[in-house]
This record gives structure tokens, C-alpha cells and sequence, in this order.
């Protein structure tokens, strides 16, 4: 053989290699529709990217980035605003990019990732839970998803933790289910612990994990040495996050049912904050119709009309009616043991969020969403054979019809993502185009006052307070005598008022009143419109004046 037949040899069986590696889960049609979905579902997510891009950063991920800025260095003026019962992997994960010079773009495209990896993750999850067909309608309404659409522009922390709690998930199914390798026990531990490093209240999830292990072992669990071997990983991971915690807040276990469930009295903080009204627990429940289907009034009633939502009704029946006939078996009846997992997982998620969560958010409903819909989708391939057997149709052509119906009633879904994407482009435009004029017209020592606090430390990369002067949660807020005093102390540069977090600007008047109050000592230098309306103005600070 020549050096020549020998490099094309290594070359065709380096191929191969990479071939069998990225496709060699493609095993049958299904599969390769599946594909098509996949590859479909990335390039509405990317779509999404490309639309989204430039648009303004909210709250919620401001605090993550403008947190990554001050751990990659970016300005060592910044101020501390960590809140430390948070996961802090997305953080980190953020300041690596911009310590590398890669940036938020970089980042919301690993969202686009992250959230077609959502659909393959579950593909393969639901193929071995149960089989191909279930898994491949499943991805289709996945991939349909407003919820998942609309999310894939924003780069908060669920997507990316509903992914990494899925891929747990998988390797729990495979390794400790199905037994296919103890890797994957140990796997799972790995990948449960960067979700909860990624979304702290995604370790409710080791409920129907602990469920699951119990119906197959009862108490003989406690001595399974590779569940332990799990265990193990995720607590030698999690070692970072328990320190912090603990640094701050004393116990993490006690302080997390002081903190989010309101036993009180077990804290060393005392602090209660976070703890939703008990009269709305079953407010997801109540929210279904909307979080699986969407719509632009919403719904807040289980009795309406919902496409996908009717067919979640008639499948929880299907789905759920071996488990409620058959509980008595829950010990010895794997098929009894699936029901349970899934309801488990749904229910304790949905029970939890309703009591902990101050307010209502669909997005808190990802890592539910597969399983939700599998149950919508359940009763589908049954009446695929119904009509095979009674019309005499080929069962291709039966699932095919199947298949477009199903993407017939998805399709208002996916326009309503879309359209909730375009309607929330503009939105906090210019508290991003303050932050930047900022950036520039300042020193990176210069204080400013804002009610957007997170948005503003992001963009403009300058120590920024809010108007109580606390801008991380757990300190100690500041009354209007303190903030006069603040002002006079440390002599911020700007105060920026606008019409966004009116919440604050209500509650804390004394900021809102200041240039009123004091028009010697501000001087209004920029402002942003919404067409003739002034929405953002900047004040500069007269110290000569005072």
C-alpha cells in the first residue's frame, strides 16, 4: 500500500469515526425525521439569535453578566452585587467568555445550543423511556414551543439548566434504570451538579430521582455503592457553592427553608423573602392552557378552549390511569414505576414553584415541558392504529396525518413565540443606551444612581447603587436621610431616572423627587424618547452648588 492508499485510508476511517459519533443514534426512519426536526428547530432558534442579538439585556439577566464583568476583570470598581444562594455556573461561565474577549454574543448563541440540545435530549430521553413515535411528536411540540422560542433570545440561566438537567436525567435512565453502564450513574451526578450550579431550584428535581430509586430498591438503596459514587461527584463539585453559601448565609439547608418556605426561626440571617402566597399553589396548574399553547390574552383558568392543552386532558387520562388502577404495584411494575416518575416530576415542580416563586413566570416551567407534552401527545399513536385498523390505511400513512395535525395545531404556538419576540425587542432600549452613553462619558471609578441597577453596571461597567443603596439583596437598605448622605459622601457622577422598575421608583421617592427637590444641584445632561416622550433622563451631579 502507498502513503498515498494509507492517508485516504486513515482519512475514510477518520470519517467514519466522526459519523458514527454524531449520527450513530440514527437507527431507523424515525429517527432520521427526527433529524429534519432537529435541524429545523435550530434554525428558528437561530433565527431567533439573529433577531435578537443587539436587543437590550433585562433584569434578570443583567444580573448574571454584569456579574460576570466584575469576575472577568473588566473594571475593578465594580461593586459586589453576587447574590450567593444563587448557582453561580452562568456566571462564571459568562466571565470566562468575556475574559477571553468573546462577549455576550457568544453567549446568547450557546442559548441557541443549548436550547436545540433541549429537543435532542429529550428525544433520545422519551425514545428510551418509551419508543421512537412518542419521542419524535414529543420533539416536534418541543421544537414548537413559544416558551422555548421566545427564551432562546434571552441569556438566562433555565434553558441552559433544563438541558443540563435532561442530559442528568438521560444518563439516570441509562445507567441506573436500564443498567446499560455505571458511567452513566456517575455521569448523572456530574451533570445534576452543573444544574443546580447553574438554577439552584432545579435540585427539587432529586424528588422523583429519590422516588424513582425508591420504587426499585425501597431502603436497599442506602447501600448501592454507585448511587453513592453519584452522590460523591455532585457534593465534591458542589464544594464552591456550599462555601459561599455558608459564608453568607449560615446553613444552606435551614437557611433555604427559612428563606423560600418561611420556617422561621432556623435561620441565622432571620431573613424570610422570596416565599410565594400559599393561596397561589396551584397557580401553574391553573396556567397550563398558556404555558402549552400561548396566546396573546393568556390564560389564567383550566377551563378553556386550548388545542394542545384538550389532548394534555384526554392524555393525562390515558397516561395516568395504569398508575392510578395499578398503584398497588408501583414496587414491581416498571411501566406503574415510569407513571409515577413523570407525575412526581411534574407535580412536586409545579407544587414547589407555586409556594417559593413571588410571582408567576412560564419560563420556570422548561425543565416540565417534555414530559408535558408527551402526556398531550400520548394518546396519538393510539389513534393512529384506530384509524389503521377501521380505514384499512397504511400505518405510515396514518402516522404521517398524525404528524401534520399535530404540526396543524402547533403552528399558532409558533407564531405566537415569534410574535412575542418581535413586540419585546424594543423593550428597555434605553436604559442599554444610557449604560453606554455612560460608559463613555465617564470614569470607570464614577458612581451612578439608578433604579436599573443590573443593566446599568453591564452596560456602562461602572459602580452602580440603586436608590436604597443596596444593590445586592441582603444589605441593609439606605432611607432617603441616608441616600442625602450618600450623595454628599461619595459623590456619585450621574442619577438616572426613567420610566422603567417604576416599583422602585414609587417605593423610594426620595430619588425620584431629587431633581425637584434640589434643581441647583442636578443638571439634566442626555435623555432617550420614545417618539416626542422622554422615557430615560440623565442627571449629572453639581457638587459646587451644594
Amino acid at each position: 500500500m502507498t502513503d498515498s492508499e494509507r492517508r485516504e485510508e486513515t482519512i475514510e476511517k477518520t470519517k467514519n469515526k466522526w459519523k458514527k459519533r454524531l449520527f450513530g443514534w440514527v437507527e431507523n426512519n424515525y429517527d432520521k425525521a427526527f433529524l429534519a426536526i432537529l435541524i429545523l428547530a435550530f434554525i428558528a432558534r437561530f433565527w431567533m439569535f439573529l433577531k435578537t442579538k443587539d436587543q437590550a439585556i433585562w433584569w434578570d439577566a443583567a444580573d448574571y453578566l454584569a456579574t460576570a464583568k466584575k469576575w472577568a476583570g473588566v473594571n475593578s470598581n465594580l461593586i459586589d452585587m453576587w447574590y450567593y444562594r444563587r448557582g453561580f455556573f452562568w456566571a462564571l461561565f459568562g466571565a470566562i467568555l468575556f475574559k477571553l474577549g468573546l462577549g455576550e454574543i457568544t453567549l446568547r448563541f450557546f442559548i441557541v445550543l443549548f436550547s436545540t440540545g433541549i429537543i435532542f435530549v429529550s428525544y433520545l430521553l422519551i425514545k428510551k423511556m418509551f419508543n421512537s413515535k412518542l419521542a419524535l411528536l414529543t420533539s416536534l411540540a418541543l421544537a414548537s414551543s413559544w416558551i422555548y422560542i421566545f427564551f432562546s433570545g434571552r441569556p438566562l440561566t433555565n434553558i441552559p439548566a433544563t438541558f443540563f438537567l435532561l442530559t442528568a436525567t438521560l444518563f439516570f435512565w441509562k445507567g441506573y434504570v436500564l443498567k446499560e453502564g455505571n458511567k452513566f450513574i456517575y455521569l448523572f451526578g456530574l451533570f445534576f451538579a452543573l444544574t443546580c450550579l447553574t438554577r439552584m431550584q432545579y435540585s427539587m428535581f432529586a424528588i422523583p430521582f429519590l422516588t424513582m430509586v425508591f420504587m426499585k430498591e425501597k431502603f436497599k438503596f442506602l447501600k448501592n455503592k454507585k448511587l453513592w459514587g453519584a452522590v460523591g461527584i455532585f457534593a465534591l463539585i458542589f464544594v464552591p457553592q456550599m462555601v459561599m453559601h455558608t459564608t453568607h448565609f449560615g446553613n444552606p439547608v435551614s437557611d433555604v427553608l427559612n428563606y423560600y418556605f418561611g420556617v422561621e426561626g432556623i435561620s441565622e440571617t432571620g431573613e424570610v423573602g422570596g416565599v410565594g402566597d400559599s393561596s397561589k399553589l396551584l397557580v401553574y396548574f391553573t396556567n397550563l392552557p398558556y404555558i402549552l399553547d400561548g396566546n396573546s390574552k393568556g390564560y389564567s383558568s383550566l377551563f378553556v378552549f386550548s388545542p394542545i392543552y384538550i389532548l394534555f386532558l384526554i392524555g393525562v387520562i390515558y397516561f395516568f390511569g395504569d398508575l392510578v388502577l395499578g398503584f398497588d404495584k408501583i414496587f414491581s411494575n416498571k411501566k406503574i414505576q415510569k407513571r409515577l416518575f413523570i407525575f412526581t416530576w411534574i407535580v412536586s415542580c409545579f407544587l414547589i414553584l407555586g409556594r417559593i416563586a413571588p410571582h408567576l413566570e412560564q419560563r420556570y416551567m422548561m425543565q416540565t415541558l417534555p414530559f408535558l407534552f408527551l402526556i398531550a401527545i400520548f394518546p396519538l399513536p393510539k389513534l393512529a392504529n384506530y384509524i389503521h385498523r377501521s380505514f384499512k390505511i397504511r400505518k405510515k400513512a396514518t402516522f404521517l396525518v398524525i404528524f401534520l395535525a399535530l404540526l396543524l395545531l402547533l403552528t399558532p404556538n409558533m407564531k405566537f413565540g415569534n410574535d412575542l419576540v418581535e413586540s419585546k425587542k424594543p423593550s428597555f432600549l434605553e436604559v442599554k443606551q444610557a449604560g453606554e452613553w455612560i460608559k463613555a462619558n465617564s470614569e470607570p471609578d464614577d458612581i451612578i444612581i439608578t433604579a436599573s441597577t443590573p443593566q446599568n453596571t453591564y452596560y456602562s461597567e461602572r459602580p452602580t447603587y440603586n436608590f436604597y443603596l443596596a444593590p445586592r439583596r441582603g444589605m441593609e437598605p439606605q432611607n432617603a436621610t441616608g441616600f442625602y448622605e450618600f450623595i454628599e459622601r461619595e459623590k456619585p457622577k450621574y442619577l438616572v431616572l426613567s420610566m422603567y422598575e417604576q416599583a422602585a421608583n414609587s417605593r423610594y421617592t426620595w430619588a425620584p423627587n431629587y431633581p425637584q427637590e434640589y434643581p441647583d444641584r442636578v443638571t439634566p445632561v442626555q435623555a432617550f424618547y420614545q417618539g416626542e416622550q422622554p422615557v430615560l433622563i440623565i442627571y449629572e451631579f453639581n457638587y459646587k452648588a451644594s
